[in-house]
């Protein structure tokens, strides 16, 4: 069976920050280091007759750390989703090539800059024709809905913070992870694929905002998956916007 894929991507800087550190992977495209976010959204249809690659990285680390953190991790996705092009690997392989790649070259960047923390969230789906494999690292998430019923796919690396702990909690895993103090483990969950599934990629730009009930309900909403994307990002601005905020959904059609 041939699927299709509706796909559409938004990132806004959000009501608070100055500067952008989310980034992404979406048909071949990212951001630059520096910028604002994406003016509108940007739309894909396909077939799924080859591999198919979306990805949300949220950096951080001060500065414009952040952002050299996760334009990294996007051009390396760049990079890697290319070379897989040209020799075939499974989808796991990849997913677990990338992470380490990824992982190393923004440890070098960060030995290069002469700072204590930087790094990124990331967040992947990795459409090959007749399912989907997930991956995370950080608290960027997966989400699916299916016949009206929604879950959350990815795993959060949060630690766990005391009850009344007004902080948010730090993550357990990123890409940055220095590769002598901490063993870096993705979570990749491969799942079935049908048509009317509809798979969301967010930074936290939009879970902190929009609670799991609202998402859930936009995306059961009849409207196009670019529509689906923009009411997220508005109702995130809506309810404070103190995030970068950024989106990937993806209809199987």
């Amino acid at each position: 069976m041939l699927f299709q894929l509706s796909a559409a991507c938004g990132c806004s800087i959000g009501r608070l920050r100055r500067n952008n550190e989310d980034n992404f992977y979406f048909d071949g495209r990212f951001l630059p280091e520096v910028n604002s976010g994406l003016n509108g959204c940007i739309v894909k249809k396909s077939n799924l007759e080859c591999d198919a690659l979306y990805a949300v990285f949220d950096g951080m680390g001060g500065e414009e750390y952040g952002e050299k953190a996760s334009y990294t991790a996007a051009k390396t996705a760049k990079e890697k989703a290319n070379l897989s092009k040209q020799f075939a690997i499974g989808p796991r392989s990849f997913l677990n090539q990338f992470c380490n790649e990824a992982n190393h070259a923004v440890c070098e960047q960060q030995k290069d800059l002469l700072v204590s923390r930087m790094g990124t969230t990331a967040a992947m789906l990795l459409f090959v024709p007749d399912e989907v494999y997930a991956c995370n690292l950080g608290d960027s998430r997966i989400y699916r809905l299916r016949d009206d019923a929604f879950s959350q796919v990815s795993t959060d690396d949060t630690e766990h913070a005391p009850e009344n702990f007004k902080r948010k909690a730090g993550l357990t895993q990123y890409l940055g992870v220095p590769e002598d103090e901490l063993s870096l483990e993705p979570h990749i969950v491969k799942c079935d694929i049908k048509r009317g599934d509809v798979f969301l990629i967010c930074s936290d730009g939009l879970t902190d905002m929009v609670s799991n009930v609202d998402i859930c309900m936009i995306l059961r909403q009849h409207i196009s998956i670019k529509q689906c994307v923009q009411h997220l990002i508005s109702e995130a601005l809506k309810n404070g916007g103190h995030d970068n905020i950024t989106v990937i959904a993806v209809r199987i059609d």
